[in-house]
Order: C-alpha cells, then structure tokens, then sequence
C-alpha cells in the first residue's frame, strides 16, 4: 500500500496508462574476485589523483568498494516502440542516471551541493544514520 509507505500517489488520469516497474537492488562489499574491481580501483585513482587539489578525501582502497546489483522487470504498456528499443533506452538510461547520481554524491561528499547537505542533515534520524550504520557493517 502506497499510503503504508509514505507515498502519495495520485490516481491515473484518464487516458494516461502507468508502466508497471517490480524489482530492486542490493549493496553488498565487492568480493575480492569481482573482475572488474580492479579495473575500477585503477581507474578511482587516477581520478582522485587529477582531483587531489579539488577534495580533500583519500583514494579508494579495495576494502571500499561496495558491488551494486540493479533487476528490474519493466513493462512501459507501449505498443509502438519495440521492445528492443525500449530495453536499448532503460539499460543505457539507467547506466547514466546512476552516473550522475555517484557525482551527485561526490559533490556533497567534497561539500559542493549545500542543500543536499541539508536535507540530508533533516532526515538523519530517521534514515541517514541507519544507511551508514549498515554501510559500517557491509564494510566490515
């Protein structure tokens, strides 16, 4: 129930379908075997090395790498676009949006997005505090 979960969705409007979306994800510390943590590492170094002058944080270390797992079954109840297009549009779409994202995320890191900072500070005890209490115990 939306209302259950603090949403407020309003009803469809008539004429307008909504896509059906089901799925998730997971955040889990990246096993040492991931082929591409590696890759990743030499990559976030090179990066933080041209930004050393811009941030005040460390380079990444292997032990804070986190892998996340993105499923979801998407069905946008279009039936004039294939499905091949439409699958092309959500896998690239969802690449990018998780890209900014991370650099949203690094701006309020490097305290660039002083708003952000600020809903995050508001909503500390009821959510913030526990994502980073459970990111201390994924990390180990």
């Amino acid at each position: 129930n939306n209302q259950e979960e603090g949403l407020d969705i309003p009803p469809e409007k008539k004429g307008v379908v909504r896509m059906k979306v089901k799925g998730g994800f997971t955040m889990q510390k990246c096993p040492a075997n991931n082929p591409l943590a590696e890759s990743l590492l030499q990559f976030d170094i090179k990066a933080s090395t041209q930004k050393e002058k811009k941030s005040n944080h460390e380079a990444p270390s292997r032990e804070d790498l986190v892998l996340v797992t993105f499923s979801f079954c998407v069905d946008p109840q279009i039936n004039v676009l294939p499905k091949s297009f439409i699958n092309f549009f959500l896998k690239i779409a969802m690449g990018q949006m998780w890209h900014m994202f991370l650099n949203v995320a690094e701006d309020i890191r490097d305290s660039k997005r002083p708003a952000h900072s600020k809903a995050i500070e508001k909503k500390r005890e009821v959510l913030y505090n526990w994502v980073e209490e459970r990111t201390r115990v994924m990390l180990g």
